[in-house]
């Protein structure tokens, strides 16, 4: 590749396990950044299960990038990024719409399931080399950020384009676990100044390997 890469970074936006939702803030915090090895996209994505494939489409075309990078939360003391998305939706709570899907396939008669195609491994060895902590992940639930996985993989198979892509879940933010904590209640958290940190460190590598 003669010019830079284009990387969209993409984080989930508000929804029923973080109202203020830490992978959007990181996308934002990335999108204010300089990058020298790419040019970068970062947006905001709706929790919203039946928009997500226009979503998709739309910024494909708008940005037509060479990586994506997806961002979620969950409840993990780790970044993590995930190696493969499946072919169902089942939720354990509703999308920002309502929509509360249980054993819902993402594509009717899709393949059931697509290898993400991030530099996964790569990923966790230079995040854990500059101290942050992070781990493979093989299952991304059955909510969005799983959908987000495979609707990518599948999108570009469909057009035919070449997208390194996939999905990483960073933790929640101590903000969000302060505000839910009880006496009995807790959870794992990171500082989102971190989180940015981690996602940036993945962007340089994704950035080198579509260079290369």
């Amino acid at each position: 590749m003669t010019q830079k890469p284009t990387i969209l970074v993409s984080g989930y936006g508000s929804w029923a396990k973080a109202k203020n939702n830490p992978a959007a803030l990181v996308a934002e915090r990335l999108g204010q950044e300089e990058f020298e090895c790419c040019n970068l996209v970062a947006v905001e994505l709706d929790v919203d299960t039946n928009a997500l494939q226009d979503n998709v489409n739309r910024l494909l075309d708008t940005h037509q990038p060479d990586g994506w990078i997806g961002l979620g939360v969950s409840g993990a003391a780790v970044v993590q990024p995930e190696m493969v998305g499946i072919n169902w939706r089942h939720f354990s709570v509703p999308d920002v719409t309502g929509a509360y899907l249980r054993a819902t396939p993402i594509v009717e008669n899709g393949p059931a399931a697509y290898n993400a195609t991030l530099p996964c491994v790569e990923m966790v060895e230079k995040l854990r080399a500059n101290h942050i902590p992070a781990a493979l992940s093989f299952s991304a639930g059955t909510h969005l950020c799983n959908q987000l996985i495979y609707t990518l993989a599948h999108t570009a198979e469909q057009r035919g384009i070449t997208l390194r892509s996939g999905f990483v879940h960073i933790p929640q933010s101590p903000e969000n676990i302060a505000e839910k904590s009880g006496l009995e209640e807790y959870g794992a958290s990171m500082d989102p100044a971190t989180s940015a940190r981690a996602i940036r460190l993945c962007v340089e590598l994704l950035a080198a390997k579509l260079a290369a």
